[in-house]
């Protein structure tokens, strides 16, 4: 259990749907949810292609759902100038995309960190436990937008432990959440190529989504990452566990990850400024002894609140005007500071 204290901001509660899940099957069993679905002017928007789904136009689907996510903003955020809020923090369940992308149209200049609750169907019957305001939630997020007497925030991220496979590469064309090509050439075979290389075993390898990622790069580093969910040898195309690719004219890299069962906690002196991290942990530790840090029956570090979750942490930040994006790889990191 933990308690975050925080001055000058604005609470909300939102009700904005994400993605569903994949449902796998022809019968589902029936479920009840507290977030607001989009009003039915938007789900009929097909009915104007007389089925012909070649027609749509996936991007203008998601921005008119995007609209909706607006006129469906929390309350409490409603009257909140854009001017004033700096950064917004929130806790989600595992489909932030509704509120991600209301808050980037309404506070674009603010950078956004979202944790994804872990998951609890064992614990409290519910598949994300929240509180807010004394009641319980098992849907939608609880946040806080923080305002100017803070200090001048950051938003920093860092990936540990990966291993490069290639040098730095060109997307030549992408759509949806697929790489189609990269440098002109079969992106899926470039990778197969580089793990041959570097000694891995390509046989089925790519069944393991959790261990390959691919890596957008900025000022010579990773800045953005995105994990690899499948690829396809003959036709070439990757696709990314995220809502949309890097575009075309990206420079990215292809990264591997070493299984393990150690997250490395990067606490240092934070130089007395406040700061919150999120984590990204595996799905399991494993069954090894846990580490002398941990021996101790309190740890204590000061000015900082850290938070770890198997589902990742989203963030968005400001002044790169990018769009909102999802990090799951384990040791994964994410740190807003004031100054």
């Amino acid at each position: 259990m933990c308690a975050v204290a925080l001055l000058d901001g604005i609470t909300f509660r939102s009700t904005i749907a994400g993605r569903a899940d994949p449902q796998v099957g022809r019968w589902h069993a029936a479920r009840r949810s507290n977030t607001q679905q989009l009003p039915a002017a938007q789900s009929n928007v097909f009915e104007e292609f007389n089925g012909d789904l070649g027609r749509v136009n996936w991007e203008d689907i998601w921005d008119r759902s995007v609209m909706s996510a607006q006129n469906m903003m929390p309350v409490e955020l409603r009257t909140a100038r854009p001017e004033d809020v700096t950064s917004i923090l929130y806790f989600s369940d595992k489909a932030p995309e509704g509120i991600a992308k209301a808050l980037k149209a309404t506070f674009p200049h603010s950078h956004e960190l979202g944790f994804l609750a872990s998951s609890t169907p064992f614990i409290t019957g519910r598949p994300v436990t929240l509180f807010h305001d004394g009641e319980i939630y098992s849907d939608g997020a609880i946040g806080i937008a923080l305002q100017l007497s803070l200090g001048h925030p950051s938003l920093t991220v860092e990936f540990p432990g990966l291993v490069d496979l290639t040098p730095d590469l060109q997307i030549t064309s992408s759509e949806g959440n697929l790489i189609l090509t990269v440098d002109n050439g079969n992106p899926t075979r470039l990778l197969l190529a580089a793990m041959n290389k570097h000694g891995l075993d390509v046989r089925g390898v790519l069944l393991k989504d959790d261990e390959f990622y691919v890596g957008v790069m900025g000022d010579g580093k990773v800045d953005r990452l995105h994990r690899i969910t499948s690829g396809d040898p003959s036709r070439g195309t990757i696709a990314l566990g995220t809502m949309s690719a890097p575009p075309p004219g990206s420079i990215i890299r292809m990264l591997y990850l070493p299984q393990s069962d150690e997250v490395t906690l990067n606490s240092g002196p934070t130089h007395g400024n406040t700061s919150i991290s999120f984590i990204a942990t595996p799905d399991s530790f494993g069954d090894g002894r846990p580490s002398s840090v941990l021996e101790n029956d309190v740890l204590v570090i000061d000015g900082i609140f850290i938070a770890g979750s198997e589902n990742g942490f989203m963030l968005r930040r400001g002044a790169l005007k990018e769009e909102g994006w999802t990090c799951t790889l384990p040791g994964g990191q994410a740190s807003l500071r004031w100054t």
